[in-house]
């Protein structure tokens, strides 16, 4: 099992992308001056505000969205990241939408990073290139994410094409200063990605047999007197359940590392082999038992974020 604590995603770190922020795809910059019901603007913030009390701007501080979003007389609500963004804000609901058939980021993290996960990606390859300031490639996997679940030929020629949601790159070299290119593609389509992971991996244990994965469904169903039935449908959510094996050398670190993971989203990777025990998410629960000289079991439960 694999964890990945994420860095974050600044103007620094992005250096360029085939995604812009622009007043057509997101909303316009906010300036001075009357605002009405309704109204989106973009800060300089890279997120996106909702104007829910008609009022009249100045430039003080104190007229900025994201200064009055709470309280008695909040005048704006978050709508969401600008387009460009949305991919790197720990929620899998805004994703980032490409406007061509390759979506790519380019990132200088300046720090040391040997990891890259996407989740709710809708695409059929995504590509890591890992590269130096003097133009050296250090780095260049590409995963293609069609799914191999055809069981006959009649089901190779004619069964509709599916895709993994989820991918992960676990063995870049960790250079201080590389520059990322995290390049999405999608013949036809335009590609799109939840959340983007991209940080260094703390290693928790081996994953012993017989997971679990379940499944938190968020629909309603409603039915009437007459005994008609209405579907509303929502996102459904996993929760796996890992008995890991963990050295005993290593409880302490794994500890400290579950209990900082219990307050904010991470990825976790369970395996490469199967794609549903890898998620974007936090930790439920967690206990571990001592068992012997040997090493000792964690029982840890993720649930996936939406």
């Amino acid at each position: 099992m694999k964890l990945i604590a994420p860095i974050p995603i600044t103007d620094q770190v992005m250096a360029a992308s085939t995604l812009s922020e622009s007043d057509s795809v997101d909303a316009p910059l906010w300036t001075t001056g009357a605002k009405t019901v309704g109204q989106r603007v973009r800060r300089p913030d890279h997120r996106i505000y909702e104007c829910v009390v008609a009022h009249s701007a100045t430039a003080a501080s104190t007229d900025y969205p994201e200064n009055n979003l709470t309280g008695a007389s909040a005048k704006w609500i978050l709508v969401r990241p600008t387009n460009l963004f949305a991919a790197f804000d720990s929620v899998m609901n805004t994703a980032s939408v490409a406007d061509s058939e390759v979506l790519s980021w380019t990132l200088t993290p300046g720090v040391r990073v040997d990891s890259v996960a996407l989740f709710g990606v809708y695409a059929s390859s995504v590509r890591v290139r890992v590269t130096l300031p003097d133009g050296s490639v250090k780095y260049d996997q590409t995963q293609n994410l069609r799914l191999r679940n055809c069981r006959t030929f009649t089901e190779w020629f004619f069964k509709p094409v599916s895709f993994r949601r989820d991918v992960s790159f676990t063995d870049i070299p960790a250079y201080r200063n590389a520059i990322f290119e995290v390049i999405v593609s999608w013949p036809g389509n335009l590609p799109q990605v939840g959340e983007v992971q991209i940080g260094r991996f703390d290693f928790l244990g081996n994953v012993q047999w017989k997971p679990s994965v379940r499944t938190v469904d968020y629909s309603k169903v409603e039915t009437d007197q007459w005994g008609g039935t209405k579907f509303t449908p929502r996102r459904a959510v996993r929760v796996v359940e890992y008995d890991l094996f963990v050295e005993n050398e290593s409880v302490d670190e794994v500890i400290r590392l579950l209990t900082s993971a219990k307050s904010s989203p991470r990825a976790w990777l369970g395996s490469p082999k199967f794609g549903a025990l890898n998620l974007f998410g936090f930790a439920q629960d967690f206990q571990i038992v001592v068992d012997g000289p040997a090493g000792s079991f964690l029982n840890l439960q993720i649930q996936e974020l939406t």
